[in-house]
Parts: structure tokens; sequence; C-alpha cells
């Protein structure tokens, strides 16, 4: 009987630490998601670009969003780089590219990117570009872009670049190719 119950505390205190760590994550992750910054270029100002990023559990995601906005930023534009629920973020009004990525969980583009993007509201003209990270659950470019890139149907802009940065990429390499293809 004794063993039974040092059994079931046991039980419970691992049940209860879980839920702290799943707690503390979140607390975290969401903390991370309302941070901005502004780039400024070294020389002539061409444009605003605005890098807009859902942080993932590991920090890639804000790894790889700080990595295009370096690139556009050594490209001459003044770039804010914001947390998907910072203020930044929500005004998309002002400029010329915008760029939003996020995780993959389960084959998908985490919640906050898809909620992001349907209610985006860009400038007629503005450059748009997604990025993803993780492992799409396939390799054909069309679904890819879905996955990565889930527009509403009644949107009123479209997609100019999408990139999907897996572990192991040269990840420089592939975010000067997205910021290529975007501009």
């Amino acid at each position: 009987m004794k063993t039974i119950t040092i059994v079931g505390i046991g039980i419970i205190l691992a049940i209860i630490m879980i839920f702290g760590a799943v707690k503390f994550v979140s607390y975290d992750m969401n903390n991370r998601a309302t941070i901005s910054e502004a780039l400024q270029p070294k020389g002539v100002v061409v444009g605003n670009a605005m890098v807009v990023y859902d942080p993932s559990i590991t920090g890639n995601t804000k790894n790889v969003a700080g990595t295009i906005a370096g690139d556009l930023q050594a490209k001459g534009y003044k770039v804010d780089l914001a947390g998907i629920k910072s203020a930044t973020a929500s005004n998309a009004s002002k400029y010329d590219i915008i760029v939003v990525g996020g995780p993959i969980y389960a084959g998908n583009a985490s919640a906050a990117v898809k909620a992001y993007l349907e209610i985006l509201k860009p400038a007629e003209g503005t450059k748009i570009g997604v990025f993803a990270t993780g492992d799409p659950r396939t390799t054909d470019s069309v679904l890819i872009k879905k996955q990565i890139a889930p527009i509403p149907e009644n949107s009123t802009f479209q997609i100019t670049a999408v990139t999907n940065v897996i572990s192991g990429d040269d990840v420089n390499k592939k975010c000067s190719e997205f910021v290529n293809d975007l501009l």
C-alpha cells in the first residue's frame, strides 16, 4: 500500500511539472512574439520592409527572420523585425515589402501565421514573402506553398516569394535566394 501511495504521488508531481513546463514555454513564446526592433541600412534607404515572425520553440524561426531582415537591410531597406503579436506587426500599410514566417506544425503553417495572413492588409503593390521553418510533409512545390502561405481566397494580395528552411540547410544561402526572389 505504501508503494502505491509513493508511486501515485510521484505521478502527480510529474504531471504538475509537465504542466508547469508547458506554461513556461507558452509564456516565453508569447513574450518573444511581442518584441520588435528597427534595422537601418548603411547608406541610402531604398524602401521600407517588415519581417514578421511567429517564434518557434527552438528559436530557429527568429534566427531565419533575422537573417532575412539582415539581407533586406544590406540591400538598402529600413527593416522592422517584429514578433507576430507586436504592435509593429499590426500596421502593415507603410511597407514596400512584408515577409511573414513561422514554424511548420504537423505539415501546416502555425495558427498565428494563418491568422496573420487572414487579417493582413498591405498597401497596393506591396511585395509579400512567406517563409517557414520545419519540414513539410511533401516535396511538391505547389503543396508546400499552400502549407506555408495559406492565404484566404478573398485576399487582396499575392505572394511574391515562398521558402522553407529546414534543419541542415545553408540558412544564409537559402535566405539570400529568398530575398532575391522577393525583390
